[in-house]
């Protein structure tokens, strides 16, 4: 088995602490968000409403929106029934359930203040219920407004990563290697990367955050992919580990891409981070295929920059 080698000047600290934790977990989640709950100040501390709604998906940002409209229109709506349908006007409906539904699309009017006059509140209870149910729609469609103007306006990086980081030949040597690339049809420039490693040292039984020594660490324009490699010298702190050793030290690469979005002229955050298990060794990223269209762009399919091919 390979020595683990301890080299002060590759150590870092990211934040995350040194403790060596018996179960594997992930500080870094596949989606870039970092795994930290934190907690201790009561449940209220914790609801940040705005962010999640800020940086949730987008099908989960919709499918919130539509659940909230019906959701608060049921709620309206069974007021309306419980005050009794007699209170108000226009409803033709015989059976208790066409009775709720004329009810439900009523506080669906009210809400978005569009108001047909088909359907309308007859005395102070049926009127006060739909004043407060107007008022709420005016509130919930401008609060929506703002997140959905915030998520629309929001500077990002949409970075696509390799699925697997490889092990590969590189040079005389090996190195540890993935590939990104943009996803977006924006430029992102002045790209930085940096790589860190953290694994569970044997001999003092703590978490180590090592700094993994780049090739090149920035290149002024993410136009197409970058293959970002850590050579594995004598110089690395990897050096002499293989893929078990580093399956049993429980290793994570933790990966943070900056870069400016040029539509925003702002500078944006990518995070990723791999497991031991995403390593895979004598493996070398396929080329991509890059060639001009009938306009004399190059055009890439960036999804293959997951594929590679064993090596021996």
């Amino acid at each position: 088995m390979a020595v683990f080698k301890q080299k002060s000047r590759w150590d870092r600290e990211l934040g995350f602490g040194t403790k060596n934790y018996k179960r594997s977990e992930r500080f870094i989640n596949r989606d870039g968000s970092i795994n930290v709950k934190r907690t201790g100040l009561g449940g209220l501390n914790n609801l940040d409403v705005y962010h999640w709604l800020i940086s949730i998906r987008q099908n989960t940002f919709i499918l919130v929106i539509i659940a909230w409209y019906i959701a608060i229109n049921l709620f309206f709506a069974t007021v309306y029934y419980l005050i009794g349908p007699d209170h108000f006007g226009g409803i033709d409906a015989t059976s208790p359930f066409l009775k709720f539904m004329a009810l439900f699309f009523f506080s669906a009017q009210t809400i978005t203040t569009l108001g047909y006059g088909h359907i309308y509140p007859i005395g102070n209870g049926a009127s006060i219920a739909a004043a407060v149910e107007s008022l709420l729609g005016l509130l919930s469609f401008a609060i929506a407004t703002g997140v959905l103007f915030g998520r629309f306006s929001r500077p990002r990086a949409e970075i696509l990563y390799s699925k697997n980081i490889l092990i590969a030949p590189y040079d005389d040597i090996t190195g540890l290697m993935f590939r990104i690339s943009n996803k977006m049809q924006y430029e992102l420039m002045e790209a930085e990367a940096s790589v860190t490693m953290t694994l569970n040292n044997p001999e003092t039984n703590r978490r180590e955050f090592l700094n993994l020594a780049l090739e090149i660490n920035h290149i002024d324009y993410l136009a197409l992919t970058w293959t970002i490699v850590h050579p594995i010298d004598e110089n690395s702190p990897i050096y002499g580990l293989t893929a078990k050793d580093l399956e049993e030290r429980d290793a994570e690469v933790l990966v943070l891409v900056k870069a400016i979005n040029d539509t925003f002229s702002q500078t944006v955050y990518s995070r990723y981070s791999y497991k031991w298990d995403d390593i895979v060794e004598k493996a070398r990223f396929k080329p991509l295929n890059q060639e001009p269209d009938h306009r004399g762009k190059l055009r890439i399919s960036i999804t293959d920059i997951h594929i590679y091919d064993r090596v021996n």
